[in-house]
């Protein structure tokens, strides 16, 4: 006869209910992301955005790949994971703070090769657009 340990008994003990609450949660992240998606919140968009998708992943492999049953090693490898994931994230948002505000995407008040643009580049530092 075949004991099962505590470990495999609560392998087991899950039933559906547990995956339909988790699936109506990620299914309630989902109607907050398109609602959020459509707000102009301004400089905290691109935050929320990371957040709820953060959120939905962590649930999807904590239950739904199991995550939440196993332990050690596995939850090291996801915690490093995630954790990586967020210094490359702030690696970005550090790169573009210390770019010239007309190279930014959607950024700078100024079109980067009109008169006026040269002009505050000259004065940042930056070499002169030829031609101007």
């Amino acid at each position: 006869m075949a004991e099962t340990t505590h470990k495999e008994a609560a392998h087991e003990d899950h039933g559906i209910g547990r995956y339909v609450l988790i699936w109506g949660i990620l299914l309630a992240f989902t109607l907050l992301t398109v609602f959020t998606g459509r707000m102009d919140l301004g400089a905290a968009n691109i935050f929320i955005a990371l957040a709820i998708a953060t959120t939905k992943a962590t649930l999807v492999v904590l239950f739904f790949m199991h995550l939440w049953d196993t332990g050690g090693v596995n939850r090291l490898v996801f915690v490093v994971s995630v954790l990586f994931a967020i210094v490359l994230i702030l690696g970005v948002f550090g790169d573009l703070t210390a770019r010239y505000a007309p190279t930014l995407p959607n950024g700078g008040p100024l079109p980067p090769h009109s008169a006026a643009g040269a002009a505050e580049a000259v004065e940042h530092g930056m070499p002169p657009i030829p031609g101007h």
